[in-house]
């Protein structure tokens, strides 16, 4: 990327920064070590002008590194944010599904307790049907009794007008042989 006609590198590795750096450093205190000429202080060696080239150099050095940090933080609060956003998207989703499976599991309750209600009707039914000690009971009656050759009262009444009939007749063939 080229910004006022600099070349910024961007893609560099931070070794060769710190590189640049450490060169930097020993060049300075190779400086302060060597011998000064002109007046110097009863404490300090007098102070010696730096290179402007240098200075410059440095100051370019630190201004690309400052704009590189400037950009990684400023993708870490994009990510930061769009993070944020799908967790408060994805939390309104869990919070429609929690209410969703809530509902599901109160209409599954009532369901539940409606079948309990209904075999509880059956039991009671069911206490209240025969047993079958006395259906058999009720068949060595019904055997007993034999209610097959039972006759309806239709039938006794055809039964009883075949006879009066019967007999009507046979009283005239009487009466009109004692005649």
């Amino acid at each position: 990327m080229i910004i006022n006609g600099d070349n910024l590198d961007y893609a560099k590795p931070k070794h060769i920064y710190k590189q640049k750096f450490r060169e930097n450093k020993m060049a300075q205190l190779q400086a302060d070590q060597q011998p000064k000429q002109g007046i110097q202080g009863m404490f300090r060696k007098a102070p010696q002008q730096q290179d402007l080239s240098s200075f410059s150099e440095d100051i370019g050095n630190l201004t690309r590194r400052l704009r590189v940090l400037e950009e990684g933080f400023t993708n870490i609060r994009r990510s930061l944010q769009v993070t944020e956003q799908n967790m408060l998207g994805k939390n309104k989703v869990f919070a429609t599904e929690i209410r969703t499976l809530t509902s599901d599991i109160n209409d599954v309750k009532k369901e539940i307790n409606e079948v309990k209600e209904k075999i509880v009707e059956i039991v009671r039914e069911l206490e209240e049907t025969a047993k079958r000690e006395e259906v058999k009971v009720l068949e060595k009656y019904i055997n007993y009794w034999n209610p097959i050759k039972f006759v309806t009262q239709n039938e006794v009444e055809a039964i009883v007008s075949e006879i009066l009939k019967k007999n009507s007749e046979k009283g005239q063939k009487i009466s009109s042989s004692n005649k």
